[in-house]
């Protein structure tokens, strides 16, 4: 649970740090002349991008240290829990794992060491020549980062395009009616009973008929579906009255502004992304030798555009670009939760209210871990390039020698900067500069970010469709009951243990074990049927009842 608490605190607090380096770029120039700011020296601009630098690395040198550390040493103490352990045996042996996982960070950074840039001197772009050469110290880190960012990609392909398009419809649908599937329960429970004691009058007492082994199998399971609609009902009691379900009333108009705001989010983060995606097939663009970087946008970007817009009215833009990270970061918890963690088509942790495995908490902490680097590479080449490159930032494109520009009579020139832009005037996001550095160096990386980018738009649209058809089927919103409902083996176990402890059972239970039919005890075969006739014979033992009679159990 520490673990935990100090891995998406780091994640918050990371994301955090995405804006004010907008904030701080774009302090630099004034938009009302085009040119730096007085205070704006070379000197005084690389001195705040180290301290901005200095936080990221350190930032997301602790999230890496949690990736490759922390939450693995966690994950396998946790799994090595064990009565005939000591805690010292334990930790040994979670070390043993985790130096798997630190083995993988040391080869990533070799393989990092000893890989070279390529060569894009064809390339006519000063900036894109100056981010090779700055990369020749940083190799490593960046291609280090470049494979968490790829991972994280997966991850947003995986969850968040599914959370952005359920996110919305759950905000606007809300919580569904428990009152409606206690009823649907109910009357599911009572046709259960009925049809066992359809069954069970078949057998009067007293006779010695033989249970046929067709209906001995089919008590057993009504026994067993019992069970699970028992525990159905009363958690959809507790659920219904439960403080969260009545006072919902008094959220429910914000909830329904606040999907409707996520609608127009999740419509404008698409188009933005499917924008720039195909902006990227045009001739202007950069193309796959340098990863896929839009140099010359043709296709105007509905986010991009809205930030540039705003970028007047501070601090609108940055609320906004808050507003944008934190929704995507919301879809992608929202679809971890939803999804759960799955390889596959195996699903090996599913998240429940107060009753998440211990190793699904670690290993969703990861994904959202990992999905930071992926976001950084949605941001700043998909959703808003230029924004997220250069904030607000404005420079004249009036020149009246070599080296000096004017725009007072030429108020139009004023435009913001781009990533063809002269580099000693616009100065990129130290976020933009690291992901640009990553591309440019394997611009592998950069092709599989685009095609990564295509599949993204795929599942989204996919996700939606399915939502869409479920909602329509099942009725949109949340459904509190599905959420806290556990798995149908814990369910059937819990009530077992609930009818075993009272020694209350139903009368057609009781009816059932006067017969011999059923077998009171056992764990998980509760309810299973006696395999040696009535269980009248030599050997049975009587089992005492609540209610004074005593039945015969025989051999199973």
């Amino acid at each position: 649970m520490v673990v935990t608490i100090l891995a998406l605190t780091l994640c918050l607090s990371t994301v955090a740090l995405f804006p004010v380096d907008i904030y701080l770029v774009s302090r630099i120039m004034n938009p009302l002349t085009g040119l730096r700011r007085e205070w704006a020296t070379d000197e005084a601009i690389a001195a705040t991008q180290l301290v901005v630098r200095i936080i990221y690395y350190a930032a997301y040198g602790l999230i890496v240290s949690f990736c490759f550390f922390w939450i693995p040493l966690a994950y396998t103490f946790f799994e090595e829990m064990d009565e005939n352990q000591t805690t010292l045996q334990r930790l040994s042996a979670a070390c043993k794992y985790t130096a798997i996982f630190i083995l993988i960070a040391v080869t990533l950074l070799i393989t990092g060491m000893f890989m070279k840039p390529n060569n894009n001197e064809n390339r006519d772009l000063d900036w894109l020549r100056k981010m090779l050469v700055d990369l020749e110290g940083t190799g490593a880190l960046a291609f280090v980062a470049g494979v968490l960012s790829l991972l994280g990609m997966g991850v947003l392909v995986c969850y968040a395009a599914p959370g952005l398009s359920l996110l919305p419809i759950h905000l606007i649908g809300g919580l569904k009616s428990s009152s409606e599937k206690m009823s649907q329960t109910n009357a599911e429970l009572a046709a259960n009973r009925e049809r066992l004691n359809a069954i069970l009058n078949r057998y009067p007492q007293g006779t010695n008929r033989q249970v046929s082994e067709r209906d001995r199998h089919a008590i057993s399971e009504l026994t067993r579906e019992e069970l699970v609609l028992d525990e159905r009902v009363r958690i959809a009691q507790g659920v219904r009255d439960s403080w969260t379900t009545r006072c919902h009333w008094i959220i429910r108009p914000f909830e329904i502004v606040i999907g409707l705001a996520a609608t127009m989010l999740t419509a404008l983060l698409i188009m933005s992304i499917s924008v720039t995606t195909i902006d990227n097939l045009s001739e202007n663009g950069c193309g796959a030798p340098c990863g896929y970087i839009l140099t010359r946008p043709d296709l105007p970007n509905p986010l991009n555009t809205l930030f540039l817009k705003l970028s007047p009215y501070f601090p609108v833009d940055y609320i906004l670009m808050v507003m944008v990270i934190l929704y995507l970061f919301w879809a992608t918890t929202r679809g971890v939760i939803s999804i759960g963690i799955r390889f596959l088509w195996l699903n090996l942790f599913k998240f429940r209210r107060a009753a998440t495995p211990p190793q699904g908490l670690l290993a969703a902490t990861v994904l959202l871990m990992l999905s930071l680097a992926g976001m950084c590479y949605s941001l700043t080449m998909s959703v808003a390039p230029d924004y997220s490159m250069f904030g607000s930032q404005k420079y004249c494109n009036h020149t009246t020698s070599a080296t000096e520009r004017d725009c007072s009579d030429y108020p139009a020139l004023i435009i913001p900067c781009h990533i063809g832009a002269p580099e000693d005037l616009c100065t990129p996001t130290v976020t933009s500069s690291f992901m640009t550095k990553i591309i440019l160096g394997t611009p592998a990386f950069g092709i599989a970010f685009y095609y990564l980018q295509w599949l993204f738009l795929l599942m989204f649209i996919f996700g939606f469709v399915f939502n869409m058809v479920q909602g329509f089927r099942h009725g949109f919103g949340v459904d509190l009951i599905q959420e806290e409902e556990e798995d149908i083996d814990d369910i059937e176990a819990r009530g077992m243990r609930n009818a075993i402890g009272s020694m209350s059972a139903d009368s057609q239970r009781r009816r059932a074990l006067k017969r011999g039919l059923l077998i009171p005890g056992g764990g998980a075969n509760y309810g299973s049927i006696q395999n040696s006739g009535m269980g009248t014979g030599p050997g049975a033992t009587p089992i005492a009842h609540a209610d004074g009679t005593d039945d015969v159990r025989g051999a199973r």
